[in-house]
């Protein structure tokens, strides 16, 4: 697998080459490096290697002139990015976008230091509404905040005896909410029915590292939830599969499970289905079937229960689509996001990138998976505030339903 998985990286990273190559001759036509060079780089880009299956290549010929002739009558650089991204506004696809040279430096920064995994808080998810005040909208499981009481939907107003101020609230929050280990934080919360209580809460290292969740949720019925389907996760997964699968039935939670390895996504797939052909990445150029196992043994076979949301996408959606259509699962939620196309970043003459998709998933019986959203086969209304608070899931209620009553819907 891990050859074969390499060979897809090559051919991404080719594509990439080649269309670099179109810029650099666009830059040599253009006789500079600002947004004319630009304009012609991308224009060569988009006709030579977007994917859509309805891309009308007669069409983006029609728009040549009347956009390089407003690019080059821009007042500034500005203007004429703008001018640009417009362009490809005519492609109605969000997931191609033009990232001017000015704003380049700053997305190439990142961090400072590497990527955070522990922090000594509370391990509570807060965000700012529209009034500026701030509410929690989640903890992480068995976090001090969750341990404490701490409910979707409490707003904070104060920290520690102090009320947050209007401006720079959530940043204030987050500022006195974190401290050593150990030591103590007092909360004050207002609830949705306006009651208001203290919450005295001892912080602990918080581990934002990914992990699974397998799990036997009821007698006969299996949960399995990967955050992010990564190959190191998936072969956690690999280690906590066997205990479900005396299971009768398994919810594989696909909920906000976004991006991914196209490699995770095959070995998942492999345990419900065995030896049987994925998926198929198309470009403008050639299309080629995701490497696959053919002596691979499906490892489950009864009942098995995907739930998805709108916030389900990349390979998360391919999964989903993939094992309904071979009628191996049953899709239970929300309608997934539609965005499991396949981007590359193209760096421009001037030094901005533009993004733009060179392919797309299709599945065993021909049809596309990236655009659309996957609908599923039981919609499921998300639950109200009030049900969240009180830790309530229809969403896996109905899964374990459809398990119970031996498949149905």
């Amino acid at each position: 697998m891990g050859g074969s998985s390499a060979g897809l990286r090559v051919l991404l990273i080719l594509l990439s080459l080649l269309l670099a190559a179109g810029t650099l001759a666009g830059q040599d036509d253009a006789h500079d490096n600002g947004p004319t060079a630009d304009f012609e780089a991308v224009w060569d880009a988009v006709r030579d290697s977007y994917f859509d299956s309805e891309f009308d290549p007669a069409n983006w010929d029609a728009l040549r002139q009347a956009y390089r002739g407003r690019v080059q009558d821009a007042q500034d650089d500005e203007s004429a990015y703008r001018i640009i991204s417009e362009m490809l506004g005519e492609l109605d696809n969000d997931d191609v976008f033009l990232i001017p040279p000015s704003d380049v430096p700053e997305l190439l920064a990142g961090p400072a230091e590497g990527p955070e995994e522990e922090y000594a808080g509370v391990g509570i998810l807060i965000a700012e509404r529209e009034d500026g005040s701030v509410v929690a909208t989640g903890t992480f499981r068995d976090a001090p905040a969750e341990q404490a009481g701490v409910l979707p939907g409490d707003v904070i107003v104060a920290v520690d005896g102090e009320a947050l101020p209007e401006e720079d609230a959530t940043d204030t929050a987050v500022e006195r909410i974190r401290g050593p280990v150990g030591t103590e934080v007092t909360l004050t919360l207002r609830a949705p029915d306006g009651e208001i209580r203290d919450i005295v809460i001892t912080r602990g290292r918080i581990d934002l590292r990914p992990s699974v969740d397998a799990r036997i949720e009821r007698p006969g019925i299996g949960y399995l939830r990967i955050p992010m389907l990564t190959v190191e996760l998936v072969q956690e997964a690999s280690r906590a599969f066997p205990r479900l699968l005396g299971a009768e039935g398994i919810v594989l939670d696909l909920r906000a499970v976004r991006g991914g390895a196209p490699e995770a996504a095959v070995i998942l797939a492999q345990w419900f289905l065995g030896p049987a052909e994925i998926a198929t990445v198309v470009t403008r150029e050639e299309s080629f079937p995701l490497p696959h196992r053919p002596d691979a043994i499906a490892a489950y076979r009864r009942h098995l229960v995907i739930i998805t949301d709108d916030r389900t996408s990349g390979m998360g959606e391919v999964l989903a689509a993939v094992l309904r259509e071979y009628g191996r699962a049953t899709v239970v939620g929300g309608g997934t996001a539609g965005a499991s196309q396949i981007g590359s970043f193209l760096p421009l003459p001037s030094g901005g990138m533009l993004h733009l998709v060179v392919g797309q998933y299709q599945t065993p019986e021909g049809r596309m998976v990236g655009r659309e959203p996957v609908a599923p086969d039981v919609e499921v209304e998300p639950p109200d505030l009030q049900a969240i608070r009180a830790g309530d899931d229809p969403y896996l209620d109905r899964a374990e339903q459809i398990i119970r009553e031996g498949g149905r819907r």
